[in-house]
């Protein structure tokens, strides 16, 4: 949110953020903050949603749930989730059960699972 609100990331529009835990709960909040920091009080070119949207990456960190997943699909879309666990702290089970159980393209699921990834870090 810092960054967001300093207008570092309007200064550096190719900047890109990888926030964990399903971006650390900030998406949850970014309608309130929208309403309650309109851009004319920030000063930012951009609203905080817009901004997050275009330059912030989200992973589960091994959060492997359903409910979080449909939030943040719903946010930001497949291109801007990256796939991630939480190892050692959370185990590895079913990390793979529940990519194929999203409902979603099986071309989304390649990007979350792997090609956002190597877009975003050059691989």
């Amino acid at each position: 949110m810092r960054l967001i609100l300093s207008g570092a990331l309007d200064r550096n529009p190719n900047l890109q953020i990888i926030s964990g835990h399903w971006g650390e709960m900030l998406p949850f909040y970014l309608q309130r903050l929208d309403d309650s920091i309109p851009q004319a009080a920030s000063g930012l070119r951009r609203s905080i949603t817009d901004t997050f949207r275009e330059q912030v990456y989200v992973t589960p960190s091994g959060m492997l749930t359903r409910a979080h997943f449909d939030f943040i699909y719903t946010l930001l879309g497949a291109e801007r989730i990256l796939f991630s666990l939480d190892y050692p702290y959370q185990s590895l089970d079913g990390a793979h059960e529940f990519i194929d159980s999203l409902p979603v393209a099986s071309s989304e699921k390649e990007m979350i699972a792997y090609k956002n990834a190597e877009k975003l870090l050059g691989l």
